[in-house]
């Protein structure tokens, strides 16, 4: 019998955290979280996801042993900008038995229909700027720092339940150690050459908060129109720099300028993913040294943002971006990138990473029931 339970107190917390141990302790590619950032992660006085949005935690019991566990939350700021009634779940971790599954995906559907959603939508942890989708292709790999990784069967389960594909989204590699392609740096070249007032600077992490406020401005605009595209506010882009200034590279960190107007940013961060495999989610009382040291070997990185405001776009600019991340990446000694997530229905730029030479090497999966 399965037994569904709210998860409320610090303890019930830490056993909600604690629980993806038991599904990936054989798993030579998952990389754990941190416990002690993961607890903090649901704290509503640590995390600003809570001053606008509900959370419920949920875990799923069989004659009492975990079986599962769920978030189902909402996302006010999602549903104003696109002004459809979703809700959504996340940090879904389940045994492979549908019957588990079924019982917590059925606590959350009337959690959101109690509240006048019409739509559940996941996996997402919490939000589209944090960890999002569902891997449904490329498991021979761990993942890159804030993507997702989960067993195979996990989309069978959803499937199983009636959810059905809202948007598939992708990661695309690219070697560091192979050029650019000729006519991506001679159009660089040819862009630099003609518009003398382009600037593109390097991220000052002297000045973090006014940097912040910068890439804040361009991405409320320039990723405004993508699918799921959902602004952040003020407090959690701030908790996000506050995350990655630890990890923060400013060599693959840009803010472009032109005419001395700030237009676009483009923010490589190296994967910690790397060094924080080792620590198997606990700094202590070896795991903090394990990751100094790994963290001086790492030799991949992710694109994770990387655009110019509309009106600035089909000049050209994005090609000098590419150029100084490239040169950059190789003075450091990187070996290849991640770029994502890219959506599907974001050809354009789908277009311009294969140009780059960029490839797909695995796939995700936002997904949708009706409620």
């Amino acid at each position: 019998m399965i037994t569904i339970k709210e998860i409320n107190s610090p303890a019930e917390v830490k056993e909600f955290v604690k629980f993806p141990w038991r599904i990936y302790r054989d798993d030579a590619y998952w990389v754990a979280p941190l416990i002690r950032d993961q607890i903090n992660f649901f704290n509503p006085e640590k995390n600003p996801f809570y001053q606008h949005s509900r959370v419920q935690l949920i875990m799923a019991y069989e004659n009492g042993r975990p079986v599962g566990r769920l978030s189902v939350h909402e996302n006010t700021l999602h549903v104003k900008r696109h002004e459809e009634p979703v809700g959504f779940f996340g940090f879904f971790e389940c045994v492979n038995d549908y019957t588990v599954a079924k019982a917590m995906f059925d606590y959350a559907k009337k959690w959101l229909k109690e509240k006048n959603y019409c739509i559940m939508r996941g996996p997402a942890n919490f939000t589209i700027n944090g960890e999002y989708a569902l891997l449904v292709d490329g498991f021979d790999q761990s993942p890159m720092i804030m993507m997702t990784y989960n067993p195979p069967y996990y989309s069978k389960l959803l499937e199983q339940y009636g959810f059905i594909s809202a948007q598939d989204m992708y990661a695309f590699s690219k070697s560091c150690i192979e050029p650019l392609p000729a006519n991506v740096l001679s159009m660089a070249s040819e862009v630099e050459k003609n518009y003398p007032d382009l600037v593109v600077r390097k991220a000052d992490l002297s000045d973090l908060k006014n940097e912040i406020k910068i890439v804040h401005q361009i991405y409320a605009q320039a990723w405004d129109k993508n699918w799921g595209a959902t602004p952040m506010s003020e407090d959690e882009i701030l908790k996000l720099a506050d995350d990655l200034k630890h990890i923060l590279d400013p060599d693959i960190a840009f803010i472009m300028e032109y005419r001395g107007q700030p237009i676009g940013f483009s923010l490589s961060i190296p994967n910690a993913n790397e060094a924080l495999k080792s620590a198997n989610g606990r700094l202590f009382p070896l795991g903090l040294l394990k990751i100094l040291w790994k963290k001086r070997q790492i030799k991949t990185f992710r694109v994770l943002v990387m655009g110019v405001l509309e009106e600035h776009r089909h000049l050209g600019f994005d090609t000098v971006f590419y150029k100084k991340t490239w040169e950059q990446t190789k003075k450091k000694g990187y070996q290849w990138a991640e770029m994502s997530l890219i959506n599907e229905s974001n050809i354009p730029m789908r277009r311009v990473l294969e140009w780059l030479g960029a490839k797909i090497y695995k796939t995700y999966r936002m997904y949708d029931s009706h409620l």
